[in-house]
């Protein structure tokens, strides 16, 4: 299969079907007083380029755990018909730790994950964040447990393309397990620490070095209206302490212009039939 190329016009179409789940996004939380703000490459985008990173392709979203059981509830009532919460939950092959809003009618198939069996289409993130352990050894054993539930879930993909025999021989072994494993030690740490007070949060089905350290839980409850791409969609209301926490201290300065390339590979994608090359 040729993989697909991206072109500044189907790259800006993929935006604009994400900028359209974002919109519902933000009219869900709103008519229902729930807290959320645009998270990672989208805030830095509405602040740097006051919209899309132009070489972006994709939407994030954070939430704190009350407010996105809110909002799961919410959208079983609420959300337009054109698109669809998926989560491990509402989607049996889906294999993650975090949601996704996806647009019903397209199609989105990522390089190398196409053995995956959850449905498939254009979707936008949302990450649940949950109470982290301010303590060394408690945040220690949410890194541990996090990062083995996590690969247990990849591990169908793992083993056929992780870049190395070693790790593909350790994905094959964890792919042995059944992936409900993965989800029930995650929902263990969210239990676990949910009625802690903790100044940190993170979200578990999620692996990085910011997130293993960290977000302050006030970035994702003290919000302020910001815009993006002309729409007014909610921020932290310290923004330049969570882009520096996210990207360090020069997140004003883009990349080498090399660097400037969508994030994720794809073999294929199908728009919806209206049309949003506009």
């Amino acid at each position: 299969m040729e993989k697909f190329s991206y072109t500044d016009v189907n790259l800006r179409r993929l935006q604009m079907v994400e900028l359209e789940m974002l919109i519902e996004v933000d009219r869900i939380c709103r008519r229902n007083d729930i807290t959320y703000i645009i998270d990672a490459g989208t805030l830095l985008g509405a602040v740097r380029h006051g919209g899309f990173i132009p070489w972006d392709d994709d939407i994030d979203i954070r939430m704190y755990r009350s407010e996105y059981d809110r909002f799961c509830e919410a959208c079983e009532k609420e959300l337009d018909k054109k698109f669809f919460l998926q989560t491990y939950k509402t989607d049996p092959g889906y294999l993650w730790g975090y949601t996704r809003i996806l647009r019903n009618g397209t199609k989105y198939l990522r390089k190398d994950h196409e053995a995956v069996k959850s449905r498939n289409g254009i979707f936008i993130d949302i990450f649940p964040n949950d109470n982290l352990p301010d303590g060394g050894m408690g945040k220690g054993y949410c890194s541990a447990v996090s990062w083995m539930c996590r690969k247990l879930l990849y591990s169908g993909i793992g083993k056929d393309y992780a870049p190395s025999l070693a790790r593909r021989a350790g994905f094959r072994f964890l792919s042995r397990f059944p992936k409900k494993w993965g989800h029930c030690g995650i929902e263990h740490l969210i239990k676990k620490y949910g009625k802690e007070e903790t100044d940190l949060v993170r979200c578990f089905g999620w692996g990085s070095e910011e997130e293993t350290g960290g977000f302050q839980k006030k970035w994702l409850l003290e919000t302020v209206d910001i815009k993006f791409e002309g729409v007014t969609v909610k921020a932290p209301l310290d923004t330049a302490g969570f882009l520096e926490h996210s990207f360090g201290p020069d997140f004003m300065t883009p990349p080498p212009e090399e660097e400037r390339t969508p994030r994720h590979a794809a073999w294929e994608i199908k728009f919806p039939e209206e049309d949003y090359e506009k």
